[in-house]
């Protein structure tokens, strides 16, 4: 079955909204077909069919889909449409070695920056973490640890950086997190502790924060993606190559 059939099928069995609180329902009604694979990764979502199937506006749908996208749960290709969040293997790395470069440079500003508050602040976001690690829910435990990191980026004092990171990083979340909630990847095996980062942090030691950084993530991400290709996920191609 091509991607447009199975939207069709899976459109056809989302709810119609009839709640007051519209653009929250419809972003909730889509966040849960993302996660249950009724939406798949790289599916294209088209304003206009959603609007028809949940029987709302097309401008109701376009802001529920501004909102995922704010999650990094769909990616708005210029020219093309909107699109379930897909990243192939070549995009991931891609995307992690900016990540590295840019969080190493963020947290080496921080470091200079962070006061005994922001650190007493930045320990709870790591028990807020650890506790979503515990309960097991993947989506819950990829905004704690977006939270955590971006608590230190907007510590750089640098806007510009903080956005780039955003940008960067938040569809890389969801596109682990959609896997996790699917149950294509196991949650456990791709953790890497955080306290590294905070000790390195102390520290403010450039050497020292660009190793803990680098440590921490590229890892993970090493062991998301040989995770997903033995449960037999194929990731995608592109997204700028045509289908």
């Amino acid at each position: 079955m091509g991607p447009s059939a199975s939207h069709e099928s899976a459109v056809r069995r989302l709810p119609v909204v009839k709640d007051s609180s519209l653009r929250a329902r419809v972003a909730e009604i889509l966040k849960e077909a993302i996660f249950s694979g009724a939406l798949e990764p790289g599916e294209s979502l088209v304003e206009l069919r959603l609007a028809r199937e949940l029987q709302v506006s097309q401008a109701t749908v376009r802001e529920a889909l501004a909102e995922l996208e704010r999650y990094g749960l769909v990616v708005r290709v210029p020219n093309r449409s909107t699109m379930v969040t897909q990243f192939s293997s070549k995009e991931m790395a891609e995307r992690v070695t900016l990540r590295i470069c840019l969080e190493s440079m963020a947290c080496a500003e921080a470091a200079q920056r962070m006061s005994e508050a922001d650190y007493e602040a930045l320990n709870r976001l790591l028990d807020a973490l650890n506790d979503t690690v515990r309960e097991g829910d993947p989506f819950a435990r990829v905004q704690a640890d977006l939270n955590f990191h971006g608590f230190i980026w907007e510590r750089s004092d640098n806007g510009t950086l903080l956005r780039m990171l955003h940008e960067l990083t938040a569809p890389l979340f969801a596109f682990t997190c959609i896997l996790r909630k699917r149950g294509v990847v196991k949650l456990q095996p791709i953790i890497n502790p955080h306290e590294e980062i905070v000790r390195a942090l102390r520290t403010r030691d450039r050497r020292a924060i660009e190793a803990a950084v680098t440590d921490h993530i590229r890892p993970s991400y090493e062991r998301f993606i040989r995770a997903a290709e033995a449960a037999g996920h194929v990731l995608a191609p592109d997204l700028s190559q045509g289908n």
